[in-house]
């Protein structure tokens, strides 16, 4: 199963590792660098997974994850964030800030069990 996968990181360095991450577990990245440029275009939004940085410059990855909810009801979404996890919101899957291949592949699988598993990340 190709997954489709957007990504909304305002962290050039981070943006561009976990894009790299998701394409090497061959999924398609749409990465965007703020929440309004992510829902700026439905095509954003035609998606099997989101994966969101909370700390996001103008409209916060809180308010991010509560919009693609309800433009999307039922897409599950990743938080990647250096903030502790308890200050997380309920979401179907966490990749806490530094991660690597192995736990973006971990957060995939979570997040989207139908996922196959994919290359190597």
């Amino acid at each position: 199963m190709s997954v489709r996968v957007l990504v909304v990181d305002d962290e050039a360095d981070e943006l561009a590792l976990l894009t790299t991450h998701l394409r090497r577990a061959g999924c398609d990245v749409v990465a965007v660098v703020s929440a309004e440029e992510a829902l700026a275009d439905d095509d954003h939004l035609a998606v099997d997974v989101a994966f969101v940085d909370l700390r996001l410059p103008g409209m916060d990855g809180w308010a991010l994850i509560r919009r693609l909810h309800e433009h999307r009801p039922g897409l599950p979404v990743v938080v990647t964030s250096v903030l502790d996890p308890e200050d997380y919101p309920v979401v179907d899957a966490v990749l806490p800030k530094p991660f690597t291949g192995a736990g973006v592949r971990h957060a995939l699988d979570t997040a989207v069990p139908a996922w196959s598993g994919g290359g190597s990340a």
